[in-house]
């Protein structure tokens, strides 16, 4: 897939798919590969794998590239495939992306480097390496989570390399989203990196949505996006704001390991997370599933 292609296909909802883990820790291939089936049968639109909330912290290299192998061999071309490649380290980044491109990913997502002291022309550096090294397609991550955030402006920049494809913008002001298309979109695909903004971000023309809570709740997304596709907006704003319940939820316990409880309270399997995350309580547990019902993802 060409960036221009994929540019084309960033658009809807997109599942930040969890790190699956068995009892003992290990990577769960085969739970993974089921719940990316029951995504895409949910009609999202694209799927990304071992992201922030994905542990990929705590995954090895080794790790990092048989999730993607994983991840690809469910997908089977049939919704695009991104695989995170961040890395602190520009050389670490370059050879998880030549992974990626070899296990069938379409794209990579990347977020800057975030190490002491760097420098914006540092980060721009990182990204020219890597758009000159790239063989796929490339998302970038803005993330506001890890320290270091690019501007509208910056991102406007970034989004004339040849091979980057799109922003995930994951600032959580509705202002540095709508200033992010204004800036860049005649270029590259924005979209939205925040549950919290979905909404808001269609309405202001992001193209679509990155969702870590779309992991319990595909098919929700997908009916947002469906009915503000419709210029249904009443019922899309009913259903966004049943969902506050739910959004409250990762304030209080943090993901991933709300999302892995909400998984398995869904059916979907999910399992503990590593350090330096806890796995969740019973009484966690039992609060998370109050809050579902309450947003009435389970009935």
């Amino acid at each position: 897939m060409t960036p221009s292609e994929l540019r084309s296909r960033l658009k809807g909802i997109y599942v930040l798919a969890v790190t699956p883990m068995n009892e003992d820790l290990s990577f769960n291939p085969s739970a993974l590969q089921s719940n990316i089936d029951r995504f895409v049968e949910a009609g999202v639109h694209g799927i990304v794998v071992g992201g922030t909330y994905a542990e990929y912290p705590s995954l090895t290299i080794e790790e990092r590239k048989e999730l993607f192998y994983a991840a690809a061999e469910a997908t089977a071309g049939r919704v695009p495939l991104l695989c995170c490649t961040a890395a602190s380290g520009t050389y670490e980044a370059i050879e998880l992306g030549k992974a990626a491109k070899e296990a069938g990913a379409d794209g990579v997502m990347v977020t800057p480097p975030y190490v002491s002291e760097v420098k914006p022309k540092d980060i721009a550096y990182h990204f020219q390496k890597l758009d000159e090294a790239a063989e796929i397609p490339i998302l970038i991550y803005n993330s506001a989570s890890i320290g270091v955030h690019l501007s509208p402006e910056e991102l406007a920049e970034l989004g004339k390399l040849p091979n980057v494809a799109g922003v995930k913008q994951g600032a959580v002001d509705l202002h540095a989203l709508v200033r992010t298309v204004a800036y860049a979109s005649q270029d590259i695909s924005v979209m939205c990196g925040s549950d919290g903004l979905a909404l808001g971000a269609l309405a202001s023309g992001l193209d679509g949505v990155t969702s870590t809570n779309s992991n319990f709740m595909a098919a929700e997304f997908v009916a947002l996006y469906d009915e503000f596709g419709r210029g249904e907006n009443k019922k899309a704003l009913e259903r966004y704001y049943r969902w506050q319940p739910v959004r409250e939820l990762a304030r209080k316990y943090g993901q991933p390991a709300m999302v892995k409880a909400a998984m398995e309270l869904v059916g979907l399997s999910a399992g503990p997370v590593r350090a330096p995350f806890r796995t969740l309580d019973a009484e966690a547990r039992a609060d998370i599933e109050r809050s579902l019902r309450q947003a009435e993802i389970l009935r």
